[in-house]
């Protein structure tokens, strides 16, 4: 019997759990929880969950006890089995991972023999001239690149990268100050710092066309840097992330727009994070809050009117759509310019017409006729953008419809988590297989991105995010219980209660993962840091896998084990949002 917590700990307003992993002839009748003296602090019964689809790892009991709100130390007994101890706190975690993860991004920033190359970039391909493309952040463990997005081919599974960093870190300054604690003085400077470090990089992407650099690509992962790094583009129908040449190389043309981005590629939140860094201040930011705003501004302009060209398919799409309402959302909070309103009043009308009436009467989100919505790093951003845009709709009637599609959005996406034996509360997904839509835990492998696929850190901390913004309005009571329930029960399996007992977190927590590639180790994750996390079993989509050490058939554990910024924004994001 294994008993499974949160490593890091609980904060003591919100919800608490734990789950109880028994073999088939162990039964959990009642738990307990402890303190340090051994004292009972709280008894309950466990909830019989079962197992679950088939991750073979045993039957799985729910242990709630959300009541305890002392601060402390605490462990949980059942029977003769105790679990590690963990701490219950009002703000100790949240100041503790969000410290722990921006300075993981701080140790990513681009420097020594990379930023000097990167000072002066020539571009892959035939288009000639060079960039000053210095800053940004690592991509990834074994991915010095600097990434706007990627998978641009996929059509609906762009992540939104740099410029998405950049802007949670303000966005996580504006959450800590609504807090009203005190002691994020020293948080919430060094939210500015980074944001206006992303904002920085974003400037010196700026392209002359009016869009944006997306990409600065890495060497060989043990080449020289010098003289091997370059402004990257892609196809828009294939990758050549996992081959030597991309399947349609041989068939497109490569012209500018194929080094640029669109909306959906990230340029829509690089508008986002200028828009936002230019009501800020923060002495390391190096242009005028004018010149950022106008270059947010420009760039809305010129997208807003040319993003067919860039896209893979020549239309826009629901990503476009989101990232556009989260640009133009900004830019209204910023200039309060009433053309910006109106524009965001459009955008989230064309994301309500993408939700179809489902038998049940509730609503799901959907990408094109019968093919839902799910996304490996941004599932819950429909949702945080329709929010933010009803933080700044002055009308009451459409501030309500904005919130109505956001909770219709989040109802369905807790329909499915609970039609599934889900001990964890992992936020399940829908794909379309064939003519069947069917439901998963975890990312597909047969994705318009395959054969890219990895662990869904990032999803599950964005649908936290989109799940805790929505409990502050709804009017809905018990929605907004189980939204905040959900939003912890994704955190928690970051921070550890997952059944590997692994915490996500590099150098917190218990059983962290490593990153291997080809049988080496040259590629250390970085403390504070978050992995891509847990996958279903590469044979099986309903099976479960970690991969932690090397096997005969996996010599590169990138998909489990490789830190990635989406990841740590959305885990910022998230953790900020609960303002404790």
């Amino acid at each position: 019997m294994d008993i499974l917590t949160n490593h890091i700990g609980y904060s003591a307003a919100g919800p608490k759990k734990a789950v109880i992993k028994c073999r088939e002839e162990e039964r959990a009748e009642a738990f307990s929880v402890l303190d340090l003296k051994g004292n009972k602090i709280y008894t309950g019964v466990p909830v019989l969950v079962g197992p679950v689809a088939n991750w073979n790892t045993g039957i799985y009991y729910r242990a709630d006890f959300s009541q305890i709100t002392l601060e402390g130390t605490y462990r949980i007994q059942v029977g003769e089995h105790y679990s590690q101890e963990f701490e219950i706190s009002k703000c100790l975690v949240t100041m503790r991972m969000l410290n722990a993860v921006s300075y993981y991004f701080k140790a990513q920033r681009s420097s020594g023999e990379w930023l000097v190359d990167d000072k002066s970039l020539p571009f892959k391909g035939p288009r000639e001239g060079e960039v000053d493309a210095h800053g940004g952040w690592y991509d990834a463990t074994g991915d010095y690149g600097i990434h706007f997005s990627h998978l641009s081919h996929s059509a609906y599974h762009n992540p939104q990268q740099i410029p998405f960093s950049a802007y949670t870190f303000f966005k996580a300054h504006d959450f800590l100050t609504e807090s009203k604690n005190e002691q994020y003085s020293m948080l919430k400077r060094r939210m500015l710092d980074e944001g206006f470090f992303g904002a920085d990089f974003v400037m010196r992407m700026r392209a002359p066309s009016g869009s944006f650099f997306r990409s600065i690509n890495r060497s060989d992962a043990l080449a020289s840097v010098e003289g091997t790094r370059r402004i990257g583009f892609e196809y828009k129908r294939s990758s050549d992330q996992f081959s030597d040449v991309a399947e349609t190389a041989g068939e497109e043309m490569i012209g500018d727009e194929n080094y640029e981005v669109s909306l959906r590629s990230g340029g829509g939140l690089a508008i986002a994070a200028l828009a936002i860094a230019g009501r800020n201040y923060y002495p390391s930011g190096e242009h005028t809050q004018k010149e950022y705003i106008q270059a947010a501004k420009s760039a809305w302009t010129y997208l807003s009117e040319n993003n067919e060209r860039y896209v893979n398919d020549g239309k826009w799409n629901l990503v476009d759509e989101y990232c556009a309402l989260m640009a133009v959302t900004e830019l209204y909070i910023t200039t309060k310019e009433y053309d910006y309103l109106q524009k965001a009043r459009q955008m989230a009308k064309k994301i309500y017409a993408r939700t179809t009436p489902t038998g049940s009467g509730l609503k799901r989100l959907e990408v094109t006729k019968e093919v839902p919505y799910y996304h490996a790093a941004d599932e819950g951003m429909p949702v945080v953008a329709l929010l933010q845009y009803a933080e700044i709709e002055p009308e009451d009637g459409r501030k309500a419809e904005a919130v109505k599609y956001a909770e219709d959005i989040m109802r369905w996406k807790l329909m499915v988590t609970d039609n599934r034996s889900n001990p964890f509360g992992y936020p399940v997904l829908e794909s379309k297989e064939g003519n069947q839509i069917v439901e998963k835990f975890f990312f597909p492998h047969s994705s318009t991105a395959a054969p890219w696929w990895q662990g869904d850190n990032a999803r599950i901390a964005s649908i936290a995010a989109a799940s805790m913004e929505l409990s502050y309005v709804t009017a809905d009571e018990t929605l907004g219980v189980r939204c905040r329930r959900m939003a912890q029960d994704t955190l928690d399996w970051i921070m550890g209660l997952n059944p590997f007992d692994s915490c996500m977190i590099e150098g917190y927590g218990r059983n962290n993962i490593q990153y291997f590639f080809k049988n080496r180790y040259d590629f250390i994750n970085c403390p504070g840091g978050i992995v891509n996390g847990i996958t279903s079993a590469p044979a099986d989509e309903e099976g479960i896998a970690f991969v932690q050490h090397p096997t005969s058939e996996i010599n590169d554990n990138w998909r489990w084990a490789e830190q990635w910024i989406p990841h740590g924004s959305w885990f910022i994001y998230a953790t900020a949002l609960k303002k404790e």
